[in-house]
């Protein structure tokens, strides 16, 4: 079956075609095709079907080196991981690894190896870890450290669970699942190094406004809940400078996702910063470091 082939036209419901979804150059920062078990590869090989169907251009998988349960475990299947990254970074694959602060020296040796002598571009801060260590911890330095040597990427995620004693927002998080607030806290601390606030905190007006006072932040909505007018709230009050876009597959529909976008009052130009030129331009460093070919 042709991937590229859809059976509808999608003119005429007055969607984009896949012709003008590949001119926007979109990269996806939030990729989770290899979190299937027992058979990550196999899910990774039919959730491209999906990507090439999209026009997407690149993907960047969460899932390698570890997961975000066993963050520092290696594996069988990393291994193979690693070569389907080696083999497609050309087209179009990219990879970044799960850390975990509450072992910063295991985290360290994890970067030197999948990082600096490996295939991948950056780290992931997970939805919680063993001993509770939020991105804002102590325990981060030597990682954000690092990250900067590197030229990496750093993605966070974040969320804000209603729950606790009383209930307030964030009081359900998990133990060591950041905030908005952790990152804009993280970000106050490191004010030169670009940092990811993943899933607009789930809460986007108040992720949003957590973040807003720090420029080195740029925003994510994958995942969270599609809400129409987001984005434009979110241009609003940080810029499409300061937003790129995820995809979160095969958990959430791709649709979804690029509706969110697509759905927003935008200029062409900042709808293409926040599909694909925002992330480029932070994953530009370590993509030349790396000797791979970028182009803006």
């Amino acid at each position: 079956m042709d991937a590229r082939k859809f059976y509808l036209n999608p003119s005429a419901y007055g969607m984009p075609t896949r012709d003008e979804l590949v001119a926007m150059r979109i990269w996806d920062s939030h990729y989770h095709g290899f979190q299937s078990s027992p058979q990550p590869i196999k899910q990774h090989q039919e959730t491209m079907y999906y990507v090439e169907r999209m026009g997407i251009e690149r993907v960047i998988a969460f899932d390698v080196g570890g997961t975000w349960q066993r963050p520092l475990v290696d594996t069988d299947f990393e291994t193979q991981k690693w070569e389907i990254l080696v083999k497609d970074q050309d087209r179009g694959v990219s990879g970044i690894i799960p850390i975990e602060p509450s072992y910063p020296e295991k985290s360290l040796a994890k970067m030197e190896k999948w990082i600096r002598h490996g295939p991948c571009i950056g780290i992931k801060y997970s939805g919680g870890n063993e001993a509770g260590v939020s991105c804002n911890h102590p325990n981060n330095d030597p990682i954000i450290k690092l990250a900067v040597e590197l030229n990496a990427v750093i993605y966070i995620h974040t969320w804000l669970k209603v729950g606790g004693t009383p209930p307030r927002s964030g009081g359900g998080n998990s133990p060591g699942e950041s905030s908005p607030m952790d990152v804009a806290r993280l970000a106050q601390r490191y004010p030169g190094v670009s940092l990811i606030c993943g899933h607009s905190g789930g809460d986007w007006e108040l992720g949003v406004r957590a973040i807003r006072p720090f420029k080195n932040v740029v925003l994510e909505f994958a995942g969270s809940d599609p809400h129409s007018g987001a984005v434009d709230h979110a241009v609003r009050e940080l810029g499409a400078d300061r937003i790129v876009w995820g995809g979160h597959g095969p958990s959430r529909s791709f649709a979804t996702e690029l509706g969110k976008v697509l759905d927003a009052d935008l200029t062409n130009a900042d709808r293409m910063k926040i599909f694909g030129g925002n992330y480029r331009r932070l994953a530009a460093p370590i993509f030349r470091k790396k000797g791979l070919k970028i182009v803006l």
